[in-house]
């Protein structure tokens, strides 16, 4: 088994995980979602790839509480922050990866498990299918998304869990931005 390290709260320059494999499977057993299939190192590997995902794939409110040129080095993860509130107007403790930052992980991680590399798709444009005819039945396929961020599956949990932590008018990977007019 690899050996994971969680972010603790303190913006570690080696994390590479926001919960630990004991975390994970007490949020899914809470919920009654098996991983039997998945051995402790592939629950461990999607672990990390979620990280990744949630970590890097999304503009997030506030600043890391260790940016580039910090004399500790520059946190490996996005999270902690400061000056991130949450959608009832509290403050986020800087030093604290939120809930559900921490439950959109593990979301993302059974995924993972399920579907290695899904949450980071290949996507070459010019191999979409446009159009395709078998005999006299012919098919075209919408195309009005035409971005490499709508190759990614969309998890309406995590989107929720987390959509309260993103930057105001800034969109993220994961949805996109929205425009009232």
């Amino acid at each position: 088994m690899m050996a994971i390290v969680v972010e603790d709260g303190t913006g570690l320059t080696n994390a590479d995980a926001f919960i630990s494999l004991a975390w994970l499977k007490e949020y899914h057993d809470a919920r009654g979602n098996d991983y039997s299939a998945y051995t402790d190192a592939a629950l461990e590997q999607a672990i990390v790839r979620a990280t990744d995902f949630i970590s890097e794939s999304h503009h997030w409110a506030g600043y890391k509480i260790k940016e580039r040129g910090h004399q500790d080095g520059e946190q490996a993860l996005a999270w902690p922050r400061s000056y991130v509130v949450d959608r009832n107007g509290y403050s986020v403790a800087n030093d604290e990866v939120p809930t559900e930052i921490k439950k959109a992980t593990a979301e993302v991680a059974i995924y993972e498990a399920g579907t290695p590399g899904g949450m980071q798709p290949t996507y070459v444009a010019h191999d979409r299918v446009k159009s395709e005819r078998v005999g006299p039945l012919a098919t075209e396929f919408d195309l009005s998304n035409r971005s490499a961020e709508g190759a990614r599956p969309v998890l309406l949990v995590v989107r929720d869990l987390i959509g309260q932590f993103l930057a105001r008018g800034a969109g993220n990977r994961l949805a996109g931005s929205v425009v009232r007019g």
